[in-house]
């Protein structure tokens, strides 16, 4: 039982130290080679669109596309429980034409204050 308990211990331990160094850098390259690897990043990096309002609230990061529409929505939002009107908030409707990659939403940390103004994405395909 202890050898099993010690087992697992060891095991989490490791996939801990793993999970943190792959948030980091690559701890087995050099610090050039990082460097080089972030700047090939920002390069096939298509574009961001970037909301702030007081303080940064969220970024997508988008990959290369045909076309990139955005739109800025005004909705209300009503409370789910009692169904009454809360507020008046703004929605960017994202919509990407043939995307070829991953896409990427980073929240800021104003998006505590700001918690109905989120980025609606929309992919498109016309093949």
């Amino acid at each position: 039982m202890k050898r099993l308990s010690l087992l697992i211990i060891m095991v989490v331990l490791v996939v801990f130290s793993l999970s943190m160094n792959a948030l980091a850098y690559y701890v087995f390259l050099s610090p050039k080679c990082n460097t080089y690897i972030e700047e090939l990043k920002e390069k096939h990096r298509e574009h961001e669109i970037v909301f702030e309002r007081e303080g940064l609230v969220w970024t997508v990061i988008l990959p290369p596309n045909s076309r990139v529409e955005t739109n800025e929505v005004r909705e209300a939002v009503y409370n789910d429980e009692t169904r009454e009107f809360e507020a008046m908030y703004n929605f960017t409707d994202i919509t990407i034409t043939n995307a070829k990659g991953w896409t990427k939403i980073i929240w800021g940390p104003a998006s505590e204050f700001y918690p109905y103004d989120v980025p609606r994405i929309k992919f498109v395909f016309d093949g």
